[in-house]
């Protein structure tokens, strides 16, 4: 894309909860979730109101409600203790 050309969001947002795949509505009040390597030297997950600057960054997820931010959440969390362990081993 040129640089003169004005940024237009995709109007088609598809939740990334598990199994859920729910198309965003106008007036549907979702989320915006991504993770990120924190001051602390540690995988950090993000969780923020839906976003059109935000969505459109590399790596967010759309997020239909709290359902799915908690399974995403729970997804996260059990990726980090799995590749804990295989560091050990």
């Amino acid at each position: 894309m040129a640089d003169s050309e004005p940024f237009t969001p995709n109007p088609f947002h598809r939740c990334a909860g598990p199994n859920c795949g729910l198309v965003k509505g106008v007036n549907n009040r979702w989320w915006v979730m991504w993770s990120s390597f924190g001051e602390y030297e540690a995988p950090v997950l993000h969780l923020s109101p839906w976003d059109e600057t935000l969505i459109a960054k590399e790596g967010a997820l759309p997020v239909c409600g709290e359902g799915c931010a908690q399974k995403l959440q729970s997804q996260f969390m059990g990726n980090l203790r799995e590749n804990e362990e295989r560091r050990r081993a």
